[in-house]
């Protein structure tokens, strides 16, 4: 009997479990926590900066035209030097460019011709040896198309240029393991408003650009560089 006793004296002693619906609280406390961080988390991502690329210069291709006499409109070609480029693809008024066009690279197919272009009789490369755009907003106009409204610095001149482009594809590149973006884009220039004006009579007015573009997906790219002077 005394053993009886001495047990129901250590039951009483020892602590109760808690209730139920104090447990009940204390696991919906504990779940609406995980709840708010997953909230917090998700905003975060939603206004989490868009990815930043660096222009592949193998695939990225400046393309430049103007009329010739009215009898063709010769091509001739430019390497981006410098740049890179952030793009969201669910909001694209957060994306943003910003490039260096080697003003020096221009290629016409024949050497003196080339030459020609870049003197002072055109693009006078010894004074300007490049381009620089930078974008001012991007606007989004269906699924695949936008333009991107932006100031290009050239020829001593710096203007607002209106890019229209198309998203072409953003995916992975197999041969290098790597994000890419790629864009098809176009714009004209006026020459005469970035003081180019000579032999008005045998080059066009208007220059058409044409760009294919391809980024690598880089989150550095976007790091201050010594940008060279127009």
């Amino acid at each position: 009997m005394r053993q009886v006793f001495a047990k129901l004296a250590d039951m009483q002693a020892t602590s109760l479990p808690t209730p139920l619906p104090q447990r009940l609280f204390h696991g919906a406390k504990w779940k609406c926590s995980i709840v708010a961080c997953a909230i917090l988390c998700g905003a975060a991502s939603a206004h989490a900066a868009p990815e930043t690329w660096r222009f592949d210069p193998v695939h990225s291709q400046i393309w430049f035209s103007a009329d010739h006499e009215h009898f063709s409109r010769p091509l001739g070609r430019l390497r981006i030097k410098d740049g890179w480029f952030q793009f969201d693809d669910k909001d694209w008024s957060a994306s943003h460019v910003d490039v260096v066009i080697d003003l020096t690279s221009a290629d016409m197919g024949d050497a003196k011709w080339s030459a020609t272009v870049k003197s002072g009789q055109l693009l006078d490369t010894e004074r300007w040896a490049s381009a620089h755009f930078v974008s001012r907003s991007v606007e989004q106009k269906d699924a695949k198309d936008g333009v991107i409204h932006g100031d290009l610095t050239f020829h001593g001149e710096t203007k607002p240029v209106d890019v229209a482009f198309t998203l072409n594809r953003i995916g992975t590149d197999p041969y290098i393991f790597r994000q890419k973006a790629g864009f098809s884009a176009t714009a004209t220039l006026h020459r005469s408003e970035f003081g180019m004006q000579r032999y008005a009579d045998v080059v066009g007015e208007d220059i058409q650009l044409r760009f294919e573009i391809e980024g690598i997906r880089d989150r550095d790219a976007a790091n201050p560089t010594q940008r060279p002077r127009h």
